[in-house]
């Protein structure tokens, strides 16, 4: 019986680990700065991780040898900034990268804080900003454009609503995760 146990249990971890490819990779650079008449050492690291769930052709949902079919990739990125000589991190900027309508989109952690980003020939424009509520776990929205609440899904997709005087209705605007 414990065999038993210890193979099933093997096994449903296999599966787990089977649903994501991920990639991540680290880049560190260092500098030395001339600051106030001292030499100081500023590091900067960049982790990227890459994260793409495994699909496969839901036509050969029977057969052993599935096709795999294109999914999209999940890009995050975080910034790590030393501006001194203590071995800590000064600030940490986490940055997740969404497609919506052929568009890009980088949404920027910073705090209780996400500002929302369009990204236009590699250069990012700001759009608003989304601020956390204190007591669930939403959003609220303020930019130009609209004015709404925002929520992540449990796919990790974020979910903006608002109201639109245009169409008098209310209208869903749905991040996905980009393909990099």
């Amino acid at each position: 019986m414990k065999k038993i146990l210890a193979v099933a249990i093997l096994l449903s971890t296999m599966v787990g680990f089977a649903q994501n490819d991920k990639v991540v990779t680290t880049e560190v650079k260092k500098q030395k700065v001339m600051k106030n008449g001292e030499m100081i050492n500023k590091k900067t690291k960049v982790i990227t991780e890459k994260k793409q769930k495994v699909a496969f052709d839901k036509s050969q949902r029977y057969e052993l040898n599935q096709d795999r079919v294109p999914a999209p990739v999940e890009t995050t990125k975080i910034y790590m900034i030393d501006n001194d000589k203590d071995p800590f991190y000064d600030k940490i900027t986490k940055v997740k990268y969404y497609d919506m309508d052929n568009k890009k989109f980088a949404l920027v952690s910073d705090g209780n804080t996400l500002k929302i980003n369009q990204i236009i020939n590699d250069k990012e424009m700001s759009l608003g900003k989304a601020v956390r509520s204190k007591y669930n776990d939403y959003y609220i929205i303020n930019s130009k454009r609209m004015n709404g609440v925002g929520y992540f899904t449990k796919d990790n997709e974020f979910v903006i609503e608002y109201y639109s005087p245009k169409n008098n209705n209310t209208q869903i605007l749905i991040f996905q995760d980009a393909k990099f």
